[in-house]
């Protein structure tokens, strides 16, 4: 759910300075430089999508950026540029994973609910591990947003709502509350884990598929869990 905030992370950036980044590298520039070909907004901070044409000293919005590496290697949002006037592919990708949540948790609950939650869930973890893993290899933005939708099926609803339900139907009225707080602590664990492996990963390929296989610990659950009482 949260993956986005890393695998798609938006660096430091500017518009591309051709004098100045040569293969597209971000060059640090002073604020000298930097003023004779970016323009600054009220803030005072510098655009980062307008240049200064510096023979008519007309501004007008750029169509390349460099991105600054220090703290991300690579991200979605760097190979298909989600700044300025592309922001919302940014949004639209986390969009179509929250639709997906919305669409698994209408279907899959209905279907756990006639063929039992223990085959949904754990099919949705399996599916999880294949999509987690298969979007980091997907080239071409469409392929990415539905592959993001079906991973939001399979993977926050396909294994959330099924696990949640299944651990209150096989502990007693008793333990529920207990329970509850624990599968949401370790819901808690996993936010933790995504922050973490984001600092220290920095290829964003090598990030999501590491994402991706946590499910793995879901799978084993078709060997300890039992079946719904109900």
């Amino acid at each position: 759910m949260l993956s986005l905030v890393t695998v798609a992370a938006v660096p430091e950036h500017r518009c591309e300075i051709l004098e100045h980044d040569v293969n597209k590298t971000y060059t640090q520039l002073n604020e000298t430089s930097l003023g004779v070909h970016i323009p600054r907004l009220q803030s005072g901070r510098f655009d980062s999508c307008s240049l200064i044409n510096t023979t008519t000293n007309a501004t007008y919005k750029c169509d390349s950026w460099v991105f600054d590496h220090t703290y991300y290697g690579s991200s979605r949002a760097i190979e298909w540029e989600f700044v300025c006037d592309q922001r919302w592919m940014g949004a639209v990708a986390q969009s179509a994973y929250m639709f997906g949540v919305f669409t698994g948790a209408v279907w899959l609950g209905n279907l756990a609910d006639k063929v039992g939650r223990k085959p949904v869930f754990c099919w949705s973890a399996v599916l999880q591990v294949i999509l987690g893993v298969g979007v980091a290899f997907t080239p071409e933005y469409i392929s990415f947003l539905i592959i993001r939708y079906l991973y939001g099926i399979f993977g926050s609803a396909g294994s959330y709502i099924p696990g949640f339900v299944l651990t209150m139907e096989l502990v007693g009225p008793s333990k529920r509350s207990m329970c509850g707080v624990a599968f949401q602590a370790a819901f808690a664990l996993g936010i933790m884990l995504v922050a973490g492996w984001g600092s220290i990963i920095k290829d964003r390929q090598l990030l999501q598929i590491i994402y991706g296989c946590h499910a793995l610990v879901l799978c084993g659950h078709f060997w300890l869990m039992d079946e719904s009482p109900r």
